[in-house]
């Protein structure tokens, strides 16, 4: 389970203030926190910065009504605290609403981490506490875009985000390789899987199979990318042949499993539909054959 970012906070806090004097010293500091929650350590917000984190921690306890209230508190308080706008947009269920909010902690995130910090710290955004909320707030606004029809919108953040963080710890690199494919950016698609050549998920399997029919048509080549991404996942092909993508949307899932089919298909369906019009039609052909290899 990721720790919150929370947490981070108050052990960088704790360490401000006790300051060790050893590796010794940080050590017993550390061990003491062992198995402890945020609040066992009874830390008193100081600067506006710090009472509207916590504001927005209470509203994530609390039904949405009230959270709402003590998000907007906390954006009275202090303007850019841009876990209050990611907390906003995650409570309406509508994307047009969701991304204003989205986009209002974007635009904070990028003032803040702009100039001198987007310079030193480019490429390891995601490994910085600090970063983080802007991140999701990047990678929300961008699901927004695309929900809404948006594609080259959510293309362009989902590059951005590659760029802040080329680990690529939130995956995005999964959504933005099947719209790739939508949009028929062929050149940018093999750039992608270049760089995450090796990368074994068939978030990447399923779309490098339509890649290859795209660019080849029915052949063996084709057929065997195929194969590797329905030995991944049994599950894709037929929910592909369905008439309507999967309505239920999966939070988390393991390898091989019905879950991981659908969110995979959460952002890879259009693709199938929309690279060519006979992807679907090689499906049907093709898997039978595909399933008993």
């Amino acid at each position: 389970m990721p720790i919150p970012d929370e947490f981070h906070h108050f052990i960088q806090k704790l360490i401000n203030e006790q300051q060790p004097q050893s590796p010794e010293e940080l050590k017993k500091l550390l061990d003491s926190m062992v198995g402890k929650k945020v609040d066992d350590f009874k830390i008193e917000p100081e600067s506006d910065e710090e009472k509207a984190r916590a504001l927005v921690r209470e509203a994530n306890e609390l039904p949405t009504d009230k959270g709402r209230r003590r998000a907007k508190k906390a954006i009275k308080i202090f303007p850019d605290c841009i876990e209050a706008y990611e907390y906003m947009g995650s409570t309406y269920s509508y994307y047009h609403k969701s991304a204003e909010y989205f986009a209002q902690g974007v635009e904070v995130g990028r003032r803040v981490f702009g100039g001198d910090f987007l310079k030193k710290n480019k490429g390891h955004f995601y490994g910085i506490t600090e970063t983080r909320p802007f991140m999701r707030c990047l990678g929300n606004l961008a699901e927004c875009h695309y929900s809404l029809g948006q594609t080259p919108k959510a293309i362009e953040i989902w590059k951005e985000m590659l760029e802040l963080n080329s680990n690529d710890n939130q995956g995005v690199r999964y959504n933005l390789a099947s719209a790739l494919l939508e949009k028929k950016m062929f050149k940018d698609f093999e750039k992608l899987m270049k760089q995450f050549k090796d990368d074994g998920s068939i978030m990447f399997y399923f779309p490098k199979a339509l890649y290859k029919f795209t660019q080849l048509g029915d052949c063996k080549e084709s057929i065997t990318a195929l194969k590797i991404a329905k030995a991944g996942n049994e599950y894709v092909v037929p929910m592909l042949l369905e008439t309507y993508p999967p309505e239920e949307y999966a939070d988390s899932y393991m390898m091989g499993s019905k879950e991981e089919a659908i969110s995979y298909l959460h952002f890879g369906w259009r693709s199938w539909g929309w690279a060519t019009d006979d992807a679907k039609n090689w499906l049907r052909k093709n898997r039978l054959y595909a399933r008993t290899q």
